[in-house]
């Protein structure tokens, strides 16, 4: 049975500009979600999917911080900020990895939210 979800999301710039968009993926068959706990100088390998076709992608951690980061092709990303991924197109920008090596520096524990849409029937 696939499912659908639904996102939406607003920007807006103090007395400025604002963008907005507001869809649905459908038929997305399988959702993983996952709750990360890491403790300071801790670096966890984060297992996302075992392949198929992932058509969103939150990360999410409960306090950004320059210093919180995953590795993407031996580079550091930092989790200054929400990283949110909609639709195949923007999820492929991860290249195809199937999981993220996460490293907390922040000086305190933190927790990261984990949200993925994908095809488990590829």
């Amino acid at each position: 049975m696939s499912e659908t979800i639904k996102w939406n999301f607003v920007t807006q710039v103090l007395k400025g500009p604002s963008i907005s968009a507001a869809s649905s993926i459908e038929g997305v068959d399988a959702y993983d979600k996952f709750d990360i706990s890491l403790a300071d100088t801790e670096t966890q390998v984060v297992n996302l999917t075992p392949g198929g076709n992932t058509y969103l992608l939150v990360i999410n951690p409960d306090t950004p911080h320059e210093d919180l980061s995953y590795e993407l092709d031996g580079n550091p990303v930092a989790l200054d900020g929400p990283h949110v991924l909609i639709g195949a197109g923007a999820v492929s920008l991860l290249g195809g990895v199937t999981s993220l090596t996460f490293t907390n520096n922040t000086g305190a524990d933190t927790a990261i939210e984990i949200l993925i849409g994908r095809d488990s029937t590829p």
